[in-house]
């Protein structure tokens, strides 16, 4: 378990892009992770603001996306 720096919200995921104006939420799992209640928390926020969430498990993933 990593610690997070102080006053880092809870479920922010571990990687965050800023492209073409939007935001882009990337949570790196393994094949069998799973996101806890806050990940899946701050996913729905993200994307209720417009911005674009994405469970991640491999570098093919991320070029799926098109980042």
């Amino acid at each position: 378990m990593r610690r997070l720096p102080k006053f880092q919200p809870k479920g922010i995921p571990d990687l965050i892009v800023v492209a073409g104006g939007l935001f882009f939420g990337l949570e790196v799992k393994t094949k069998i992770g799973r996101q806890s209640p806050e990940q899946k928390e701050f996913e729905a926020n993200v994307k209720k603001h417009g911005g674009k969430y994405f469970v991640v498990r491999s570098i093919e993933d991320v070029q799926a996306i098109g980042l």
